[in-house]
């Protein structure tokens, strides 16, 4: 998808686009999240969008996905686990080290693990699987939420005058690149 079509749905659908592409990216369908909100930041420099009304659909669109997220947990909670877990290679005894380890984590993960691609989307559901409080739940979700868009927003907006619209694409493919490498890296040096 082309820069300029992203512009083009966003002049068409207005700032709805901006919440759908937040909600997906939140629930595991895949979304380029962050360079997304990064690409809304720089709108905002270029004077084509605002700041405070973009902020605010992104940050209902990342809290509606960590509902949704959190909700299908709860509602398919551990027996669907127990059933359809072996094939992704979740054992019972995996869940509950990974229950624990979210358990001691929970306010960490939920708070900073916006910034880890993976750990954003499985959150919500090992909190609502694990049955993890609603009400802290909710709290953590609306702060975690809240940094993470306006940093990526703000990102963009500081570091958008700098940036050609036309190397976006660019920079978002050196990033996954970057990206890659390290889940690689690490990968083969646990390996060793």
């Amino acid at each position: 998808m082309s820069l300029d079509t992203v512009i083009s749905y966003l002049q068409n659908y207005g700032h709805w686009i901006i919440l759908l592409v937040l909600f997906c990216g939140i629930t595991g369908i895949p979304a380029p999240e962050e360079s997304f909100l990064f690409l809304v930041g720089v709108l905002v420099a270029k004077g084509h969008l605002e700041f405070g009304t973009s902020f605010l659909y992104a940050f209902m669109g990342t809290v509606a996905g960590m509902f949704a997220s959190y909700w299908l947990g709860r509602k398919l909670g551990l027996p669907f686990i127990e059933r359809y877990g072996k094939f992704i290679k979740i054992t019972p005894d995996r869940w509950k080290a990974v229950e624990k380890r979210f358990r001691e984590h929970a306010i960490t993960t939920l708070l900073f693990g916006f910034y880890l691609p993976g750990l954003r989307q499985l959150a919500p559901y090992i909190a609502g699987i694990s049955t993890y409080s609603f009400l802290r739940y909710v709290l953590l979700s609306f702060l975690g939420s809240g940094m993470w868009t306006a940093a990526f927003i703000s990102i963009g907006y500081f570091f958008g005058d700098q940036v050609k619209l036309s190397y976006l694409p660019w920079i978002a493919a050196a990033a996954l690149l970057l990206f890659v490498l390290t889940v690689f890296r690490k990968k083969f040096t646990n390996k060793a």
